[in-house]
């Protein structure tokens, strides 16, 4: 069983791990807030929490390979350059393990509110975050492939162009979603949250 700080901090770092997932800033062509981190915060989310989920465990080696592959991406944007388009099945291989790897994911952390968020305000915790799952399998689904397929020459540019940021700003708040869920369910480990720093010794209000 694990204990109540190290699920705290488990799921901390999962609902900080959306937040580089999902939102995304750059500055020229380099993102600053790169994707690798979110799926390395996702890698620590797993191994506090794999001895309460251990399906979880089974997810490791998906998330080395998506942190190692974003990674790159990163890396390449300070040249200008990006690891998809290059070799479009291994750019579907990578899409299909995010899929099952954020599929799974949120099916265990829906589990774990189910079984430990009894309050009346979060009892629907877990429902509310299947259904974010639901959301995010079909914004995934649609997303992936955009870039691959070829656009009617009936559509217009801008059209299609708005049709993809919509699809972008949906995913961005999705996650922002998925993270106030999170910290919710994280509140089920409040207690088990580090104290509060004591005051400075001969400190007091108004001191400097």
């Amino acid at each position: 069983m694990t204990d109540r700080q190290t699920m705290y901090t488990g799921l901390s770092h999962a609902a900080w791990g959306y937040l580089f997932l999902c939102l995304d800033f750059n500055l020229g062509n380099v993102s600053v807030l790169p994707r690798f981190a979110g799926w390395l915060l996702f890698l620590s989310a797993i191994e506090k929490l794999k001895e309460e989920r251990r399906d979880l465990a089974l997810l490791r080696p998906l998330g080395v390979l998506l942190a190692l592959w974003t990674g790159a991406d990163w890396l390449l944007s300070w040249a200008g350059k990006d690891v998809d388009g290059h070799f479009p099945p291994l750019d579907l291989i990578v899409a299909v393990a995010q899929l099952y790897f954020l599929f799974q994911f949120l099916t265990d952390l829906a589990a774990l509110a189910n079984a430990y968020c009894r309050e009346p305000e979060a009892a629907d915790l877990g429902r509310k975050i299947l259904l974010c799952r639901t959301v995010q399998t079909v914004l995934v689904t649609a997303i992936a492939p955009s870039p691959y397929l070829p656009r009617p020459g009936w559509l217009p540019d801008g059209l299609a162009d708005g049709a993809v940021l919509l699809l972008a700003l949906a995913y961005a708040l999705l996650g922002i979603a998925l993270m106030l869920y999170l910290f919710q369910l994280r509140r089920a480990f409040q207690d088990a949250a580090p104290p509060p720093l004591p005051p400075a010794p001969g400190g007091g209000a108004g001191e400097f």
